[in-house]
């Protein structure tokens, strides 16, 4: 249990992890990355009485950069929007080539840590729902999946943390874009 002065000091923690409302389709890595590959951390922090919100995977990959938006980033931004560009269209290729079955992949990538950064100074972007949410730390095959109560039925265990259900892709896009043109 985090210390109750430490617990009482921190206004928010917010946390890219975890899949809530889907799955990852992956029998290898059934849980997030950030869940999986340490489940009993999740856990740790799941259960530490922080007031936590987490931006997982399924709203993540709801935002995306496209070759359009690093076009955008070569050609009107200063040097980290140039940086930034060429660095989207390679990740872009990279991932086309490791996933060639996904044609999202060879035309996008997901936005995953930007999105949970953006969480920190504009929340108003992502809609949020209360759920209780542990995670499954066993080495077995369901190892970092994320059980998230959403409070709906009678009973219902008590809240530890507010969820991302949904994001304004839009206001998101036009966020992330212009502090990268700003830099």
């Amino acid at each position: 249990m985090l210390d109750p002065r430490v617990a009482t000091a921190v206004k928010e923690i917010v946390v890219m992890g975890g899949v809530f409302q889907g799955q990852t389709n992956l029998a290898r890595m059934p849980g997030e990355y950030n869940f999986w590959v340490d489940a009993p951390a999740a856990r740790a922090v799941l259960r530490s009485g922080a007031p936590l919100r987490f931006v997982g995977l399924d709203v993540t990959l709801q935002v995306r950069l496209t070759r359009q938006h690093a076009a955008e980033m070569l050609s009107g931004g200063g040097r980290f929007g140039r940086y930034a560009g060429e660095m989207t269209l390679a990740w872009i290729d990279a991932t086309a080539k490791r996933y060639p079955g996904d044609p999202e992949a060879a035309r996008s990538c997901a936005m995953h840590d930007p999105l949970a950064a953006a969480a920190v100074s504009r929340p108003d972007l992502i809609t949020w729902a209360p759920a209780h949410v542990d995670v499954i730390t066993s080495d077995e095959v369901g190892r970092g999946v994320a059980v998230a109560d959403l409070l709906t039925s009678e009973g219902a265990p008590a809240a530890n943390a507010q969820i991302a259900t949904a994001v304004d892709v839009d206001a998101f896009l036009d966020y992330l874009l212009d502090r990268i043109r700003s830099i």
